[in-house]
């Protein structure tokens, strides 16, 4: 294990160092033996009194550090509601081996630099994971900070490829990367007769909203359909008649369009396709799975019937990820929608590497859960690192709607993924 050694302890080591040499140097002047032993040994306790109070002990409790987005347009997606539910459930129980969980949760808002500062202080305070802001211009510089502590990037909902290129080793994600929830998507819709798509891409969102949109029209292609055109687009988006009057113009009518965006802007696009009388699948990604889409149909219960999108873990009623929600509701802990409840992954996936390792060493933690077969966690029956170490292989769900009700489409590994490494 490697810790920074702060400015102030080198310089007290320093001090103490000095003075040690300094009495060696009359030892022959005085030649009193005791005296030097003794001023020896009291400045060996001092430094090991400085050290024991600047390097983090592990050990007591299981720390998790979260410097996430509590507030803010990311606010949505963190995972603390949900890992904050499983920990106090695991406590309850006596904790792992006797180890309870205790979550350091402080807001980053937006901002990157915010959460560096408070991945370097948990990582001071002696956390074993972190979880942050889910998108790689904030996740590379986490994780590059965590690495010289030996801690890892937990990651619950990350699904961008930028963190499975090699750029740091100490990162894991608890989900799959956005190419198998594009093809678990693209797969279903071949199975309802799509052939002809249009591809919404927009840059903002980095790989999840330029690149997944690609990848989905890939595997379309890979199963004998065609990409009609590709548009373009901002986040946020209120207005999408640009893009509609571009949909009516197409000379071969699309049966499907797909997009990579946030809610409330997709809800905006179904109502507008709607209501220019283009009748299309709209599919997307983990992005539509908020609670916010399903309030489209509170007017109009057929409106989303011809909606689904792949996601990250099942949510549809009777759902193992509802059946928590429930529980932490009736504890006075809501879970609000599937992106706080895949925390409750994070947590259980650490107690297991907890238990399997006796201890609380941030590397053991990380070879243990790279290690495993499979790990039990809630929001499906389990997880496993050891095939592709930086992130879960675990089927992945595609949601759909009945009457405005959420439905579960299809929930498996895809069998063609497009090439993304």
């Amino acid at each position: 294990m490697r810790y920074p050694m702060t400015q102030g302890l080198r310089k007290h080591i320093s001090g103490i160092n000095m003075t040690t040499i300094a009495i060696i140097k009359n030892y022959n002047k005085s030649n009193i033996r005791e005296k030097i032993m003794k001023q020896f040994l009291k400045n060996l306790s001092k430094i090991l009194f400085v050290s024991f109070i600047a390097f983090p002990a592990f050990g007591d409790t299981i720390k998790v550090g979260f410097p996430v987005p509590l507030t803010g347009e990311y606010a949505p997606y963190a995972e603390i509601q949900g890992a904050k539910c499983m920990a106090e459930i695991i406590n309850k129980n006596g904790g792992v081996n006797g180890k309870k969980f205790e979550l350091l949760v402080q807001d980053t808002g937006t901002d990157t630099q915010t959460a560096i500062s408070l991945t370097e202080k948990f990582l001071e305070q002696g956390v074993i994971a972190i979880g942050t802001i889910p998108f790689s211009d904030t996740m590379i510089p986490v994780a590059q900070i965590a690495a010289g502590y030996g801690v890892t990037i937990l990651q619950a909902q990350s699904t961008q490829v930028e963190m499975h290129t090699g750029i740091v080793d100490n990162f894991i994600s608890n989900v799959s990367p956005d190419p198998f929830t594009a093809a678990a998507a693209a797969e279903y819709a071949l199975s309802e007769g799509v052939k002809n798509v249009v591809l919404l891409t927009s840059d903002d969102g980095g790989s999840w909203s330029a690149k997944t949109p690609l990848w989905f029209g890939e595997a379309i292609e890979n199963g004998g359909g065609k990409v009609l055109s590709k548009m373009n687009f901002s986040i946020p988006t209120s207005d999408w008649s640009p893009q509609v009057a571009e949909m009516k113009k197409l000379s071969t009518t699309p049966d499907a369009v797909y997009i990579s965006s946030i809610m409330p802007d997709v809800g905006v696009l179904i109502r507008q396709m709607k209501a220019a009388g283009i009748d299309a699948w709209v599919f997307g990604s983990d992005g539509l799975d908020d609670p916010s889409l399903d309030s489209v149909a509170d007017s109009d219960k057929s409106i989303l019937d011809k909606v689904a999108f792949g996601t990250l873990a099942p949510s549809q009623p009777g759902s193992a990820m509802q059946a928590f929600q429930k529980e932490c509701k009736a504890m006075g802990m809501p879970v609000d929608g599937m992106f706080p409840a895949l925390g409750a992954d994070v947590i259980m996936a650490i107690a297991y590497a907890v238990e399997k390792t006796g201890g609380t060493d941030p590397e053991a933690i990380r070879k243990a859960l790279r290690d495993a077969d499979s790990i039990p966690v809630r929001t499906v029956e389990s997880v496993s690192f050891k095939k592709n170490k930086s992130h879960a292989e675990r089927t992945v769900p595609v949601i759909g709607f009945k009457d405005g009700v959420r439905v579960l489409l299809s929930n498996t590994i895809p069998s063609f993924v497009p090439s993304w490494k």
